[in-house]
């Protein structure tokens, strides 16, 4: 190895082994640079993950086909169908038995 290399390495690792103000200095850049990557992770996180739910909820599924599309359509693209008239919308009153499911427990052997 060069011996120059070698001795810039040496003061390098003395720099920071060593309780002096340099190397002190360097030990609080590392630390305040760590700390600054961290926020910058965990805000491109939270944005990308708003701007999935976001996309997500602009998204329309097809009752007839389940393909998902971003669209402000009213007609799916790969079937044709309409999806107004797929939505349906009571008026009055229903009784709960027909909204109701029975369940009955049975025992397995």
């Amino acid at each position: 190895m060069n011996r120059g290399y070698s001795f810039i390495i040496f003061s390098i690792l003395l720099l920071f082994l060593l309780p002096t103000p340099l190397g002190r200095l360097f030990i609080d850049m590392a630390g305040g640079i760590m700390i600054l990557l961290v926020i910058i992770i965990f805000t491109i996180t939270g944005a990308s993950w708003l701007a999935i739910r976001n996309f997500k909820s602009n998204l329309k599924t097809c009752s007839n086909c389940g393909a998902s599309y971003f669209s402000q359509q009213e007609i799916c693209p790969l079937c044709n169908t309409n999806q107004s008239n797929n939505n349906t919308s009571y008026e009055g009153n229903l009784p709960a038995s027909s909204a109701t499911i029975d369940i009955k427990a049975e025992e397995t052997k």
